[in-house]
């Protein structure tokens, strides 16, 4: 079971688009130290069996900030000044999976040893953004860091309106898709402003 809805929501956004996915997958660095004791791990993995190159294999990191995410501000702290605590953490332990080259380098291991595959496309899920999103998905830092990946934002809206439109009257994969169905079935839909 999945633990956070967000994580669930984005596991049946992928397994509508054909992927089989894992959740929760523990990894760490190679590195010894007291920084890398602890696993991290990633919150999906989905391969699909009809795809190649980067779409073959989906990383997804899934953030269920309430307020969303500023992808200025984000990359203007992790710039500038990456070890600032903000709200508990700073901001290169928050994104140590995109920032860290240690943890990057766990991640990339960890999902070749699961799906023989280098590149990949590595997901960040979030309940909603701010900003243009090609600027994260470009960052240099996260570029040299993912060499042959791609990178890419998604958000909540997105997300559950896919979900939405592919829906069958096959039943779902978890009970949040169901209950989606069976609005569907009642007339009913979720729409967004």
């Amino acid at each position: 079971m999945v633990n956070d809805i967000l994580e669930q929501i984005a596991e049946d956004y992928f397994r509508e688009l054909g992927y089989f996915t894992q959740h929760n997958v523990k990894y760490k660095p190679k590195e010894k130290g007291p920084a890398f004791s602890v696993h991290s791990d990633i919150d999906i993995i989905g391969v699909h069996p009809k795809k190649s190159g980067v779409e073959k294999v989906i990383v997804v990191s899934c953030k269920s900030w309430q307020g969303g995410m500023s992808i200025e501000k984000e990359l203007d702290m992790l710039k500038n000044n990456p070890e600032k605590i903000t709200n508990g953490k700073s901001s290169e332990k928050r994104w140590k999976e995109f920032f860290n080259k240690y943890w990057t380098e766990g991640l990339r291991q960890k999902v070749f040893e699961m799906s023989g595959q280098k590149n990949f496309t590595f997901c960040l899920a979030v309940t909603k953004y701010t900003g243009k999103k090609e600027l994260w998905e470009n960052f240099e830092s996260f570029t040299e860091n993912f060499p042959g990946c791609r990178i890419e934002i998604i958000d909540l809206e997105t997300m559950i309106l896919t979900i939405q439109k592919l829906l069958t009257t096959t039943p779902a994969h978890s009970e949040l898709s169901r209950l989606m169905q069976l609005i569907k079935a009642g007339g009913g839909g979720i729409t967004y402003r």
